[in-house]
């Protein structure tokens, strides 16, 4: 008989860490995708603007000189091109010696 509660005790466990790790599993992909969301969600729109369907679009209006404080750049932020973020700049490769 003991061996018979033992099997059966087996079989119990083994259902019950399935069902935990298939919980984790779950918990772990709906993190997942919800860090993918956030992500995504705050990358930088498109650098530039293109005609759809025959419409065609302007790009935002950049501020004018006329607005400017003497000694003022033009703005707080600075922003690079698309594609350059982390590059360093091109090198030049000499010919040898």
């Amino acid at each position: 008989m003991n061996q018979r509660q033992d099997l059966t005790s087996a079989v119990m466990e083994r259902d019950r860490s399935r069902s935990r790790m298939r919980l984790v599993t779950v918990m772990v992909g709906a993190a997942s995708l919800a860090t993918a969301g956030v992500v995504a969600y705050n990358l930088p729109g498109p650098a530039h603007t293109t005609a759809v369907s025959g419409t065609a679009t302007t790009p935002a209006a950049q501020p004018s000189a006329a607005n400017q404080e003497p000694g003022d750049d033009g703005g707080g932020a600075v922003t690079a091109p698309i594609g350059t973020f982390g590059q360093a700049p091109a090198q030049a490769v000499s010919g040898g010696s």
